[in-house]
């Protein structure tokens, strides 16, 4: 009896996407042991310390998204819509939450960042897309934290919230949009390394401001 042949069919080359969720992965990770938000969804964050948190990414999105802005860089331009800027939404926020508490530690590894993402922007702007990857993907998990943010201040409505509530409802199909332009826009394989190298220290970077804002902060767990 013949039998076909088994062909085995070709693997689809990875997306650039695949790429940064698989090689970041560990740096992702480093990031996330650190028990910053825990403190928010186990309800010991002192307002303070979370409006802390808020200055120093506030300032990490004023300088990406400026830069973004700013390019020329033909693989940004495709990806970056200028239409998602957090920025001013996190000022509207500070000014809910009230005097902000960051420890020296957390504003200096801030300023450290965004004197990298200055360099960035003007030495090899394509890897600002690796950042805005790392930052813009926190809007996911962004949606667990609001509605522990909510319940902690006290918040009703958005107010206070205007960070975590970028997309309001529509968080996942922002997310499929912004991964579709991440693919289509960036298909030069050595500009896809480059983009996963800087979401890579990207992660690390903001892991140095998010342990200098962890200094003094109790779990619930001890």
């Amino acid at each position: 009896m013949n039998q076909c042949p088994v062909t085995k069919q070709p693997k689809m080359p990875e997306t650039l996407m695949d790429r940064l969720k698989s090689e970041t992965a560990a740096a992702h990770d480093r990031t996330e042991a650190i028990p910053f938000n825990e403190c928010i969804i186990d309800g010991t964050m002192p307002q303070g310390r979370y409006a802390g948190q808020l200055e120093c990414w506030g300032r990490v999105h004023a300088a990406l998204e400026s830069s973004l802005d700013s390019s020329q860089d033909p693989f940004v331009k495709m990806v970056w819509p200028g239409t998602t800027k957090r920025a001013p939404l996190i000022s509207a926020d500070l000014a809910w939450h009230g005097e902000a508490d960051a420890p020296e530690e957390a504003r200096a590894a801030t300023t450290d960042m965004v004197q990298w993402v200055e360099t960035v922007a003007s030495e090899d702007p394509v890897k600002l897309l690796g950042i805005l990857y790392v930052l813009e993907g926190s809007t996911l998990g962004g949606m667990i934290l609001r509605k522990h943010l909510s319940e902690l201040y006290g918040i009703e409505g958005d107010e206070g919230l205007a960070y975590y509530s970028a997309h309001g409802r529509n968080v996942m199909p922002n997310w499929k949009l912004f991964k579709a332009r991440m693919n289509e826009g960036v298909p030069c394989p050595d500009a896809q390394r480059r983009v996963v190298e800087a979401a890579s220290e990207t992660f690390d970077r903001l892991g140095q401001v998010l342990l200098g804002l962890s200094q003094g902060l109790v779990t619930a767990g001890g």
